[in-house]
């Protein structure tokens, strides 16, 4: 039994360098009978039920806590092509570009944008009407606003040094609140929902549309960082990547589940993001099959909240982030640098194996909440 589970997982990463908590998630997971395989992404970490890092393949079962609260989270990215020197002329230009994000993106738990059309009739196919009331009191208010935490909008420069757009967001609260409903409604077995069932079919077509809404929502962001810099939206939205890494999609193999990981398929273009301080890694998948076409979502933190905020030094976080301009205080000492792992080694761990990097866009502006 034991080899058989240990025959499921695939690693990335050296299992030695898992902390204790991920590793006991992930062989968790591996023991479910429902569970065909595993891969284990190099920016691993401990979260609930299957740790941030992790995918796995279901027999015809789908899973709301394997998928995650924040359905949909994922990252958008532009390269403008727009020359850096013009975009930015001065220092006084990026702090002037700096406040206009802070004061027309809304951030924390704020709305933001009216809601296109499509979006004002959405029904929740669970046919709950507390929940549908819940979800009608934040849909509309929240489109276009970044959310808190690890989101954040990065404007860089590219290696070619044209600016470059990168943005962290998702489905926001009426995401939130629909996947809280369904997790609890799941813990009665054992997180799952057999796929045929009508709890597993309500589930897919409420996940499906809060996966189209985060795009949405990074859409309305973009648009909005565009505008501020002085150009049309139509022009760069063709370009414009966008990767999930909180969702589950049917394969003719089974549910393939990505908690804080990311696709990866041949020839699919990607972007890695590491911290703050490195910015972000454009990649392309090379669509490996052993590792469920798959790659890292981000660098992985190293430490929680509570204890980077306790352990990090003031002084060597604002020294880290020289030459970008960004929130560097208390409240932005939980997404330092120190509290991530090295994007250097997490990118080599996939490079070849998973993907390809194309780029590397530095930060110049960074946001966050």
């Amino acid at each position: 039994m034991k080899e058989t589970v240990i025959n499921k997982i695939k690693w990335l990463i050296p299992e030695e360098e898992v902390e204790q908590g991920a590793i006991e998630q992930i062989f968790n997971v591996a023991r479910l009978d429902m569970v065909i395989k595993m891969a284990i992404m190099p920016d691993v970490h401990q979260g609930y039920d299957m740790p941030i890092g992790g995918v796995a393949l279901l027999d015809n079962h789908i899973s709301p806590s394997f998928v995650g609260y924040d359905i949909g989270c994922g990252m958008c990215y532009v390269d403008t092509g727009l020359p850096v020197e013009d975009v930015f002329p001065d220092e006084r230009e990026k702090i002037h570009i700096f406040d206009s994000v802070y004061d027309k993106i809304p951030m924390g738990v704020g709305g933001g944008h009216d809601a296109p059309q499509e979006y004002l009739g959405f029904k929740t196919a669970s046919g709950d009407k507390k929940l549908q009331k819940i979800v009608d009191a934040k849909i509309i208010s929240q489109l276009g606003s970044l959310g808190s935490g690890n989101h954040f909008i990065e404007i860089g420069k590219t290696t070619l040094n044209t600016v470059s757009i990168t943005i962290h967001s998702g489905s926001r609260g009426a995401g939130w609140q629909t996947a809280q409903y369904y997790m609890k409604i799941s813990k009665v077995s054992d997180g799952m929902f057999n796929l045929d069932s009508d709890l597993g079919q309500a589930y897919l077509e409420d996940m499906n549309f809060f996966l189209e809404y985060a795009l949405a929502n990074r859409s309305a962001i973009m648009k909005s960082i565009i505008n501020i810099l002085g150009e049309d939206w139509d022009r760069f939205k063709g370009g414009m990547i966008n990767k999930t890494h909180n969702h589950a999609e049917i394969t003719e193999d089974g549910v393939l589940h990505r908690k804080g990981a990311t696709s990866s398929y041949k020839d699919e273009m990607g972007v890695i993001p590491g911290n703050m301080r490195d910015g972000a890694w454009v990649v392309k998948g090379l669509g490996n099959e052993e590792f469920l076409n798959s790659s890292s979502h981000g660098a992985g933190r190293t430490m929680s909240r509570t204890k980077a905020k306790r352990l990090t030094s003031m002084d060597k976080f604002i020294e880290s982030m020289d030459g970008i301009v960004a929130k560097i205080h208390r409240k932005t000492l939980d997404e330092s640098p120190f509290a991530y792992k090295d994007i250097e080694t997490v990118i080599s761990r996939q490079e070849g194996v998973v993907i390809d990097v194309i780029d590397i866009a530095k930060p110049i502006i960074n946001i966050k909440a």
